[in-house]
């Protein structure tokens, strides 16, 4: 037979005590356990579509329907738009120059003096005008009138005539050149006011897009925040059953307490910033400032990185940029009126021809029935410029030199740029790449750090300090990957509008957007 043990009563109550107490931490630490992989599955990743939970009405909108809300309500290029229609017209009346001009209207002619009797004449004339390309011009000029001379009564006398005189250049203003340089300088300025408009869309979207960005990265932040908040007051739950098993002593608790009054501190940090993307986005959108926003973008959590060669990215960017074609249409413009400069310091000599035809009768339909008095003409004139109109002249030229200068080192300077625009960009994107990569790697292996941990504290292998040290490793491990993401999209963002393809990429039609002179229904 075997030894019976008989133990005293009240020590068997202590380990019956102890023994429940033992089961009642085994169920508190299981349940924390679970609430707190609960709240580490649900804020640990980035990317896992979970969208906060937020009240009241709000108004979706994708990355896309952004920029077509921007392009329709951003108050600079509306004003940009509606400049357009007095650069249009601007050129349309430049492209006139040669086109006949006609003006009419009546006059009243009067004159008396010694050598001739009082004359008097009343009529109505027309004048038709048509510049040619050489520099010259035509004028067909029609006259008819009633004209009295004395001061008896007289019979009535009408009066027709018809005038055409040919004026050209042979010096100064002469050659085609110089006659078109106008209609060139229009077009010129055309072409760059057009470039000036597509700067300004590049950079409206360039603003929405990263505007669009740092909302995003502020809704996540709030998540990561909400999410470490969560799990440190699960922590803190752990932490009271283990003081109250006896397991942990009650002094090591004030460092959840502190971790938590961080945590909170840091969520109403990240909310404020929430709000302050928010009226930024808002702003730009041109919005009512109370829209609720929920942004139906996601930006990926694995980028492809974009492969672009650098040489090729230069080529490129001397196609589409606006800054390199405005300063390279600058250079053509600055050379014309060099040209037009010199052109102004000849003398004026020209040549005109003349010829007219008048008839004269008792009546009007007389007087309009035919032409049967000829008169022709030809004058050669010749005007020196001299002292002030000189010197004008020659400031002038010399103001025109000086331009044509400037502007060709503007080209140099922005050719310069976009070498180095374009290979910052290059190299932005390629590194952003990358640092995506690490910081997701980072982020993955603090979470394992943070689990195991966790499990170690369960099982009285580690301390309390440990573990929100280790929690503090994976919120700055989370918004380092955030970080990363949102700053690779903003690179790629930055190479579209360095290339000048902004548009392309986001497949703005810009001959529609031009010719809007209201906000364009999209």
């Amino acid at each position: 037979m075997g030894r019976t043990l008989i133990r005293p009563p009240g020590r068997i109550s202590r380990i019956l005590r102890t023994a429940v107490r033992f089961g009642h931490l085994i169920v508190v630490l299981a349940m924390s356990y679970g609430a707190l992989q609960a709240a580490a599955g649900g804020h640990g990743e980035e990317g896992d579509g979970a969208e906060p939970t937020r009240s009241g009405d709000f108004r979706e909108l994708s990355l896309q329907d952004s920029i077509l809300l921007g392009l329709q309500n951003n108050r600079s290029l509306i004003n940009a738009q509606t400049a357009r229609v007095a650069e249009r017209f601007a050129l349309e009346v430049a492209e006139n120059k040669f086109t006949p001009h006609v003006t009419f209207g009546p006059y009243f002619d009067w004159s008396d003096g010694r050598a001739a009797a009082e004359s008097r004449a009343l009529g109505i004339g027309a004048t038709m005008t048509l510049r040619v390309p050489t520099g010259g011009e035509f004028a067909l000029r029609w006259q008819g009138a009633d004209e009295e001379t004395g001061t008896l009564p007289q019979q009535p006398r009408y009066t027709n005539e018809l005038t055409l005189t040919f004026t050209q250049p042979l010096l100064r203003g002469a050659g085609v050149a110089v006659s078109t340089a106008s209609v060139k300088t229009a077009r010129l300025q055309e072409e760059i006011s057009l470039l000036a408009l597509k700067a300004t869309v590049t950079d409206v979207i360039t603003a929405i897009v990263q505007s669009y960005h740092r909302h995003i990265r502020a809704e996540r932040r709030a998540d990561i925040a909400a999410g470490s908040l969560d799990r440190a007051r699960e922590l803190l739950k752990v932490d009271e059953a283990l003081i109250e098993a006896g397991r942990m002593a009650e002094r090591d608790i004030v460092q959840t307490q502190a971790d938590i009054a961080r945590r909170e501190l840091n969520l109403i940090s990240a909310e404020d910033d929430l709000e302050a993307s928010r009226l930024a986005l808002i702003d730009i959108l041109d919005i009512d400032g109370g829209t609720r926003l929920r942004l139906t973008e996601r930006l990926e959590e694995a980028p492809e990185p974009v492969p672009v060669d650098e040489t090729d990215g230069i080529e490129t960017a001397l196609l589409n940029r606006p800054d390199y074609l405005q300063a390279l249409l600058g250079v053509t413009n600055a050379e014309t009126q060099v040209m037009v400069a010199r052109n102004e310091r000849l003398w004026d000599l020209s040549l005109q021809l003349s010829a007219s035809a008048s008839h004269a009768d008792g009546t009007i339909g007389g007087a309009l029935s035919g032409l049967d008095r000829d008169d022709y003409g030809v004058t050669f004139a010749l005007e020196v410029p001299n002292g002030a109109a000189q010197d004008v002249a020659d400031l002038a030229h010399v103001n025109a030199v000086a331009a044509l200068r400037q502007a060709r080192t503007n080209l140099d300077e922005i050719r310069q740029r976009v070498d180095i625009e374009v290979s910052n960009a290059v190299r932005a994107v390629a590194l952003s790449a990358r640092q995506v990569s690490l910081a997701q790697t980072a982020r993955h292996l603090a979470e394992q750090k943070s689990e195991i941990e966790r499990e170690k504290l369960l099982l009285g292998l580690s301390t309390n300090f440990q573990l929100v040290a280790f929690e503090n490793d994976l919120v700055a491990a989370q918004n380092q990957e955030l970080e990363a993401i949102v700053s690779y999209h903003d690179a790629t963002t930055v190479l579209d509008r360095t290339l000048g393809v902004t548009l392309e990429s986001w497949g703005i039609n810009f001959d529609r957007l031009e010719r809007s002179e209201a906000p364009p229904a999209w």
